[in-house]
């Protein structure tokens, strides 16, 4: 119960700031670069999950392929975002 009300938090969040850089993108041309930056790092973090994520999930005690369901959902929640923020304005 507490895992799942601690990743809809995080959810929210990072909708909430992606969704304020995407907007602040759309006016700003430098948080342009920034937003694809941003995306770009979730992208190599979540290809990083993928072949290290088994030992990450063994140290942590974590479930199978946990620190990669993690990575890909970061990394769409904040492309979701940035888009929501970009079409908002």
């Amino acid at each position: 119960m507490f895992k799942m009300a601690r990743f809809a938090t995080l959810l929210g969040l990072g909708l909430a700031i992606s969704s304020f850089i995407g907007l602040m993108a759309r006016h700003l041309p430098p948080l342009t670069v920034g937003l694809w930056v941003v995306l770009l790092i979730l992208l190599v973090l979540t290809l990083m999950s993928y072949f290290a994520g088994p030992l990450l999930d063994q140290h942590f005690g974590w479930g199978e392929d946990t620190s990669l369901g993690l990575a890909i959902a970061l990394f769409l929640v904040f492309m979701i975002g940035g888009l929501i923020g970009w079409l908002a304005s």
